[in-house]
């Protein structure tokens, strides 16, 4: 059975070890609501999308004391481990085929822990927690050490991907096999020098380009492209979101899930640039996330 810890201050919490922690419910597909309208004369209705909705979700315990003593004293435990809090409390999952998955959430109700569900020594128990984004995503970043090469400059670096340029032109292709059932938003970051830099995703269309604009060297652009950022800053931290030139794919540039049955989906990117040198990289980074557990 896969076992579930709880992430508080960046310490981990192995509920499954802790009490006897009988399951779980709602962490499978995703709330999501369509987005529709009608008109005075229309038949049915238009269908224009969906979003997704937040996630509210159960976990289920037995607190199994010694004594009385011990049984409160489990109660105490559990109860700050479920505090409301300000910050989100990360819920991390062991996985029987060997995936860990995590989602951020917040306490929302039902932790009452009546006696009248206690038996002996023995409590039963259930807290509802509540995920603003219903996905849940691997913790490490990245899932792909990629085999880089450009001259004499070739080198692996693990959850990135760089490119060293050894001329004074880049057009180059990499393709990231994305194992998520949902979209990743990667943070990209583009070190000078270089000029005209674009990035593309090929298997989705969607482009970042700064046409007219020169990164200098010892500068970089950072973008980043979650939700609740969609962010473009220098080095010095200043926004330079304005340099972004059309076609501008900021607000839903990301990697494509996989389909289906497959495993992983194939993203291309193509980088390109002008006046580059052995200096000049760029790279990728990204949770792998998923639409359900």
């Amino acid at each position: 059975m896969a076992t579930v810890a709880v992430i508080i201050g960046g310490v981990e919490y192995d509920l499954s070890t802790l009490y006897d922690y009988a399951g779980h419910d709602g962490l499978g597909m995703a709330p999501v609501h369509r987005l529709t309208e009608r008109g005075p004369q229309q038949h049915g209705e238009s269908d224009w999308g969906f979003r997704l909705d937040p996630r509210i979700f159960r976990l289920y315990f037995g607190l199994d004391g010694a004594g009385i003593s011990d049984l409160y004293t489990q109660r105490d435990a559990i109860l700050r481990l479920f505090r409301p809090d300000d910050d989100a409390l990360k819920v991390k999952w062991y996985l029987d085929n060997g995936d860990t998955r995590q989602i951020d959430a917040h306490y929302v109700s039902d932790f009452g822990l009546p006696t009248s569900q206690k038996q002996g020594y023995y409590q039963s128990t259930a807290v509802t927690l509540e995920a603003p984004d219903p996905t849940f995503y691997d913790p490490v970043e990245g899932s792909v050490t990629f085999a880089l090469g450009g001259g004499s400059d070739a080198f692996d670096i693990p959850l990135a991907i760089p490119w060293a340029i050894g001329v004074s032109v880049i057009d180059q292709t990499r393709t990231i096999d994305y194992p998520g059932s949902w979209w990743g938003f990667p943070i990209i970051k583009i070190v000078g020098p270089i000029t005209d830099a674009t990035i593309t995703n090929d298997t989705t269309g969607e482009e970042l380009a700064f046409t007219g604009t020169t990164i200098d060297a010892g500068d970089y652009y950072e973008i980043d492209t979650r939700y609740g950022y969609k962010t473009v800053v220098d080095s010095n931290g200043d926004n330079k979101i304005a340099d972004l030139t059309e076609p501008n794919d900021l607000v839903t540039f990301h990697l494509a899930p996989a389909i289906g049955s497959n495993a992983t989906r194939a993203n291309d990117i193509t980088v390109t640039g002008t006046t580059v040198t052995a200096a000049t990289e760029v790279y990728f980074r990204y949770r792998v996330r998923y639409i359900g557990l």
